[in-house]
């Protein structure tokens, strides 16, 4: 029996049958991803479908998979979130369950790294898996020294993550660095045990450069905007206002309409205020209103109307989101177009 293993793939599924292909990949052999399996590329869910269906594979937890699980999603991960999109829960749960490494009598595998002088068994699962964490941990203990540069144990270490060039980075036997960066343009590699014979198949293009233009759009759009504070959408908006891509400097001109919109209610609002404010006195007395204005989702504003502090600036102090906003809006009965929702 073979085993085959396979350095990042990141959604390279067309690279990843040339490369089953090329290696003569038989129901017999033992694949062995050593994660980083989705984002970048084009296709990761159909890697995912492929990996996850087949019999005999083992796929390792990278910092990739890891990111999604710990839903710390940058922009590559909301890409494959949206490519997901209804199964994406179900992406999950087999993420949860993927090993931090794996040994035989011959080899250890992991993702990106392991500490010298450890056993597997005992190593941290950031450093396995290249988490920012792990990276951090480890520029700590070698400072300006490579894992790979000191690693002194019996068993070959053979790991992916870091781009080490078209060709595999391979040091006396001990260290097989396999990640080639096919979803940059490079090579999708394998290693194939036990010969330790390398197979390579070159990427078509470099297909992170285009999802990042391609994905734009809908990776904006599919933010949660209503939930994002003031200062998130403003920073936003002088990020990508001036982008070379047309349809997301429209998307963005939009937005700040959006804003400006609902900071045009303000006037209507105060009015609103003051005239509840003025009916609760009226009911109430000017010494116990309170206790009813507090049931109010717009009480803080009722209460800077009674000491006259109810000012244009207030509203996005108070109300911090555009969520916060609606629903006051909703609550003052102010007239609101559809469009602002």
């Amino acid at each position: 029996m073979r085993t085959v293993v396979i350095g990042d793939i990141h959604g390279c599924y067309a690279e990843l049958l040339e490369l089953f292909a090329a290696v003569k990949l038989t129901e017999a052999d033992l694949v062995i991803s050593l994660g980083d399996i989705v984002d970048r590329g084009t296709d990761s869910v159909r890697v995912y479908d492929l990996l996850r269906s087949r019999p005999k594979t083992i796929v390792l937890m990278g910092n990739h998979e890891r990111k999604h699980l710990n839903g710390t999603l940058s922009y590559g991960q909301e890409i494959v979130k949206l490519q997901f999109g209804d199964r994406y829960g179900e992406f999950l749960d087999w993420v949860k369950d993927l090993p931090y490494y794996y040994e035989t009598d011959t080899a250890i595998f992991v993702h990106a790294a392991v500490e010298n002088g450890i056993s597997i068994a005992e190593q941290k699962a950031e450093v396995l898996c290249g988490c920012t964490a792990g990276e951090k941990y480890l520029s700590k203990q070698y400072r300006d020294r490579y894992w790979s540069d000191l690693y002194t144990g019996d068993k070959p270490v053979i790991f992916g993550h870091h781009v080490v060039g078209d060709e595999p980075l391979i040091r006396d036997r001990r260290i097989y660095g396999i990640d080639t960066g096919a979803c940059h343009g490079g090579y999708l590699t394998a290693l194939i045990l036990p010969e330790f014979e390398i197979v390579r198949v070159p990427a078509a293009k470099d297909y992170w450069r285009e999802e990042i233009v391609k994905w734009q759009v809908p990776v904006m759009q599919s933010k949660p905007w209503e939930t994002f504070k003031w200062e998130k959408i403003r920073a936003l908006c002088d990020e990508f206002r001036d982008s070379p891509n047309p349809e997301l400097r429209a998307y963005i001109a939009q937005k700040e309409r959006w804003v400006e919109e609902l900071f045009a209610l303000i006037p209507i609002a105060i009015d609103r205020i003051n005239t509840k404010l003025a009916e609760l006195i009226a009911t109430h007395g000017a010494d116990n209103f309170k206790k009813t204005a507090n049931k109010y989702s717009y009480a803080s504003l009722l209460f800077n109307a009674n000491t006259g502090n109810l000012t244009p600036e207030l509203f996005p102090q108070v109300l911090r989101t555009p969520a916060q906003w609606l629903q006051v809006m909703y609550d003052l009965e102010v007239p609101i177009g559809g469009s602002l929702f």
